[in-house]
């Protein structure tokens, strides 16, 4: 509301835009490879014709956006075209708002930030663009024995993959959060999981030949911590997405961040108890979704266990662009790896040439056993949060040398 009031406070009143314009953006910026050489090759431009540059910033977990001023001086006037030309390409891409992200070789966006809206809404929301309706709504008939609308209580500081049951604002509540459902659909896919990747440890001789399982988040009661998000749009509002893949930016995604979702050391999967019309995806850290029915067909058990790893290992920043294979988020375009572009239909297999992200030599590039979010952890882990979140100098756990390692999304 707050926005659509400044929105016509502007409109109305003509006022000056530059102090919003002048503000530094903040947080982590998706597919940051595209966007950092898009910022070098507008930098050397702006060198070359030795003029200043200005450049403002959008991005979403569905895209980037950017608008640049290359110009003799740096002043309102330029600022306001950048942000002009950032906001044209935003409204396609991002569905958000553009700050300020570099003038001449000065980066000044915070990329240490990590931005939090608010937790749950139980307002109408219905005025607002479906962008920007990216908060969660609860009705008093979700309101149910078992269900939590929050994370509960950890029972260690351990990192986790927290579970989050969504559906849209009309959606049939299906219950699969309490009913069991959901849970014996992570055991399936946990067991499968295991085996994938004791078959893969012990072709490459490595983690002593053992499989390995997800650390996934559970109560003090031992069960899976399963939390229910309902989302601010219908079915019918999403179909009028602007965007190619249909989900408004990553709606899903970013109303689980908004939501309150939101611990560095927790990976998010959404499970959308409903017809989405692509693939399941992942945006890259922290989430990855997978729906009820993809392109019209009903989820099938068979494939349900590989969608889970597959979008699990992008959430966790997989696949790395240092992977000697590496192609569009993936590792290669149509083989039978489990991390190939489209797959040939059988692709079950982690890494078999162990030459990618998975049992590998390659010390200058993730290995994905390595993540510290599975079980048995490796005794060399790596964090995701802070190899694709956080610079070199800021790591803790992570004690790797990678280089040209930045994920990208798929």
């Amino acid at each position: 509301v707050k926005k659509v009031l400044l929105i016509l406070f502007i409109t109305l009143f003509n006022t000056s835009l530059f102090a919003e314009i002048n503000e530094p953006g903040s947080g982590k910026i998706n597919y940051w490879s595209d966007f950092e050489k898009y910022y070098k090759e507008e930098l050397k431009k702006s060198q070359k014709k030795k003029q200043k540059l200005i450049i403002y910033g959008s991005t979403s977990t569905g895209g980037w956006a950017t608008g640049t001023s290359i110009t003799k001086e740096i002043n309102d006037k330029s600022h306001k075209k950048a942000y002009k030309r950032c906001m044209k390409f935003a409204k396609k891409y991002t569905q958000k708002d553009c700050y300020l992200f570099a003038i001449d070789d000065e980066v000044v966006w915070n990329f240490d930030a990590v931005v939090v809206k608010k937790t749950i809404y139980n307002t109408d929301l219905s005025e607002l663009p479906i962008g920007d309706r990216a908060l969660a709504i609860v009705l008093e008939e979700d309101k149910k024995p078992g269900r939590f609308f929050e994370d509960q209580p950890d029972v260690n500081d351990d990192y986790q993959m927290h579970v989050v049951y969504t559906l849209y604002k009309d959606s049939k509540d299906k219950e699969g959060d309490i009913n069991g459902k959901l849970e014996e659909l992570i055991k399936l896919a946990d067991d499968w999981i295991y085996e994938t990747t004791k078959k893969a440890n012990q072709k490459s001789n490595t983690m002593n030949g053992e499989g390995q399982r997800i650390k996934w988040d559970r109560r003090e009661d031992g069960k899976l911590d399963i939390s229910f998000v309902r989302l601010a749009v219908t079915k019918k509002e999403m179909k009028k997405c602007p965007d190619p893949y249909g989900s408004c930016g990553n709606l899903y995604g970013r109303t689980i961040v908004n939501s309150g979702f939101n611990n560095p050391k927790k990976i998010y999967f959404n499970f959308g108890d409903f017809a989405y019309g692509e693939w399941p995806y992942s945006g890259g850290f922290p989430i990855f979704s997978v729906f009820a029915k993809h392109k019209g067909d009903p989820l099938k058990t068979s494939e349900w266990p590989y969608f889970v790893l597959h979008e699990g290992l992008h959430a966790m920043g997989g696949i790395y662009t240092c992977a000697p294979n590496y192609i569009e988020g993936h590792n290669t375009k149509k083989t039978k790896d489990l991390m190939s572009r489209q797959g040939d239909g059988t692709n079950h297999t982690l890494d078999p040439k162990n030459d990618d992200y998975w049992g590998h030599n390659i010390k200058t590039c993730p290995d994905m056993q390595d993540s510290v979010y599975f079980t048995p952890t490796s005794d060399t882990p790596f964090d995701p949060f802070e190899v694709t979140c956080l610079t070199k100098d800021k790591w803790k756990l992570t004690k790797h040398n990678y280089e040209k390692y930045m994920d990208e999304e798929g």
